[in-house]
């Protein structure tokens, strides 16, 4: 928490309409302190001294028109800026009050950051920037202490305050902080964004080794360093380490702009991904639609009669939905032509085994033929075990810890894996030519809206294709069969829990979403929408115990059917086999088992008893399911037939023990067309 002292004799009570509790810091700008709004709420106003003003016998119209600017600075990720006057001659600004310590307070007290903390930070700051930047604002002075670490994440204040004192003050100099100041501004020149880039990679640099990259020693020193010496970057790595480095550039144009920074952080590419795709692929030709990068204005497409997702302030509860996203113990999803399994490393509770006789399914596909190779997926100890006969295998996979996040796309029609978009959720289409993107860590995008990115892998092209207002925000994302169409199920996340909606379909060669409203009632928290097999419909499951079962929709929405009693959803995505003939749930009334029904008539096929320590990931065929053994270590996905006997391990995974480090693995299975 922010400590906060008694006020001092001779400082104000009141300050406008705002009534002071106590002060927040001093420096060579003027006074912080803590105050009460007329509302209630709590604000911080910053009181700046009247020796930066000259003296000027009247500052106000210079100050007030410079920082009426910064209230134009939307709110993401910084303290947003409320209102500005004069005390006297002294003038202020009020802006919205951030419980938490500095950047500068939490390195120097606790050491410098590492893995995914460092990654939010760099996120977090890139997003300010951006929205500092759209507002025509240079903040001139960005630095560890103007960034405060809140409890909804990293905060960016006093953006732009030098300028406003530079409308009113009657001597020249330069203005900042020396360790974390551009050469250009140094030289005393016009100060730029690609200024506050290079002082964002110092800063960046100071958040993971604990110093700037050009010491704190000397200021002759360090000013030479910044003008002629190479920064030292210290333990920084991979995508960040390469971007801190071209951002202290010190050629201001060959900085990145923090829009183009931070959409790298996010996972674009600047290289095409047509390593996705083999020479032998039957992938679509031509080019798609021109890119659609929306902008704030834009607005989610709505199908006919839905209603427009309300605003919300998405911050206020992300600590919370990233626990709804990673604190799961166990997820299993099964997608329309992709088999998606999540497990967090610390496993999950055993369940008491069913009871009752297996009954084989009347028709029977071919037997999974015998493995014939091993690989190992890069950065982990998971092994498959494939043969080329598979009718499923992993093409795409992810890896998120405290150390770090691992995303990789199998090279189409070998068995190597390449690194893709970091902190990002991979999904392919069935036929090759597409790959989703979701963002994985809902809370590290800058936007007001979510958003997917689809790839183009035959020419490599990107599109960011916006698909609902915050706090609607998507999940478990399935392609259609012919793969082009991606299904995502909405969920409002105002409450921090994930509670279904409706779903957004995003029609990929048009890079357009439209958001679907539907009769969500009964269904489970976090419960997934999944293409429904026959038809231009989606299903949902509904209800709890006996009494459960799926309700199928048409594309607009209405009800078509219901399908009653059957069971609790067994797999988090689609149930369907992939011929749509079947699907499985959880036995009503049983545990660790496993029934299968007829889609078209309800009529049970079969039933039969799975490990007690085990998930229901999906079909490997028709006649044969995947599922995650978690009966031993190291975990096994086996293929299992209609009796529940194991005929084949695909992949073992090692389980971590509990500790700092463990994550989330989730990985796709996908049945190329």
């Amino acid at each position: 928490m922010t400590r906060i002292d008694s006020l001092r004799a001779g400082d104000p009570p009141r300050i406008g309409g705002y009534e002071l509790a106590g002060r927040i810091g001093e420096g060579g700008q003027g006074s912080v302190f803590l105050a009460t709004a007329p509302s209630g709420d709590q604000v911080a106003i910053k009181l700046l001294g009247s020796a930066l003003t000259g003296g000027d016998d009247d500052p106000g119209p210079g100050f007030a028109r410079e920082s009426e600017i910064l209230r134009r600075v939307a709110p993401f990720c910084t303290a947003q800026v409320i209102e500005s006057g004069l005390l006297e001659d002294r003038p202020y600004i009020v802006s919205e009050y951030i419980d938490g310590p500095t950047l500068q307070q939490v390195v120097e007290g606790e050491g410098p950051l590492e893995g995914a903390r460092l990654r939010r930070l760099a996120v977090g700051t890139l997003t300010a920037l951006t929205a500092i930047h759209r507002a025509g604002v240079v903040h001139r002075d960005f630095k560890p202490s103007n960034v405060l670490l809140g409890r909804d994440g990293p905060r960016v204040i006093d953006f732009g305050i030098a300028r406003a004192l530079d409308a009113v003050a009657t001597g020249s100099g330069v203005v900042g902080t020396p360790p974390y100041m551009a050469p250009e501004q140094l030289e005393g020149a016009q100060v730029e964004p690609p200024a506050d880039l290079f002082a964002w990679g110092s800063t960046m640099v100071f958040a993971a080794t604990g110093r700037p990259p050009f010491g704190m020693d000397s200021l002759p020193a360090i000013v030479n360093r910044i003008l002629h010496r190479d920064p030292d970057l210290g333990l920084l790595r991979g995508d960040l380490r390469d971007l801190v480095a071209e951002c202290l550039s010190k050629d201001a144009a060959r900085r990145p702009t923090a829009g183009e920074a931070l959409m790298r952080l996010l996972g674009a590419r600047d290289r095409p991904v047509g390593f996705l795709l083999s020479a032998g692929s039957a992938a679509a030709s031509g080019s798609p639609a021109p890119p659609h990068i929306p902008d704030s204005g834009d607005a989610p497409a709505l199908s006919p009669g839905a209603s427009r997702p309300p605003p919300g302030a998405g911050a206020r509860s992300r600590a919370r939905r990233r626990a709804a996203i990673l604190g799961a113990g166990v997820t299993v999803a099964l997608a329309s032509g992709a088999l998606v399994h999540a497990l967090t490393r610390d496993g999950a509770p055993a369940r008491p085994e069913a009871t009752g006789p297996a009954r084989p399914l009347p028709e029977v596909t071919s037997v999974p033929p015998p493995a014939t190779t091993e690989l190992r997926l890069p950065g982990l100890g998971t092994t498959l075990h494939e043969n080329p006969g598979d009718t499923a295998r992993m093409v795409s996979f992810m890896y998120d810890s405290k150390g770090g996040s691992n995303h990789y796309a199998r090279v189409r029609g070998t068995n190597r894996f390449e690194a893709v978009a970091p902190w990002q959720e991979p999904l392919p289409s069935p036929d090759g030519t597409w790959l989703a993107l979701l963002p994985w860590l809902k809370e590290s995008t800058p936007q007001p809206y979510d958003f997917v990115r689809l790839v183009h892998v035959p020419s490599g092209r990107e599109y960011i294709v916006r698909l609902t207002d915050k706090p609607l925000q998507n999940f478990n994302p399935a392609w259609s069969p012919d793969g082009t169409r991606l299904l995502l199920t909405t969920f409002d996340l105002s409450s921090g829990s994930r509670t279904p909606v409706g779903f957004a379909i995003v029609d990929a060669a048009a890079a357009k979403a439209t958001l679907v409203r539907a009769d969500t009632s009964g269904a489970p928290a976090a419960a997934p929408f999944a293409w429904s097999p026959g038809e231009p419909a989606v299903a949902l499951p509904f209800g709890a115990g006996p009494r459960a079962g799926l309700r199928f929709f048409d594309l607009n929405g209405r009800t078509l059917r219901t399908a009653d009693g059957v069971g609790e959803a067994a797999a988090s995505e689609s149930p369907f086999a992939p011929a749509g003939k079947r699907f499985a749930t959880g036995c009503p009334g049983a545990f660790a088992s496993v029934c299968v029904w007829d889609t078209a008539t309800g009529r049970a096929l079969a039933r039969f008893r799975v490990p007690a320590q085990s998930a229901f990931i999906g079909w490997y065929n028709d006649a044969h399911v995947l599922l995650t053994d978690k009966s031993a270590d190291p975990h096994k996905v086996v293929v299992m037939d209609m009796k529940g006997e194991v005929l084949r391990v695909l992949a073992e995974i090692p389980r971590e023990e509990p500790g700092e480090n463990r994550g989330t693995f989730l990985f796709h299975y996908m049945r190329w067309s």
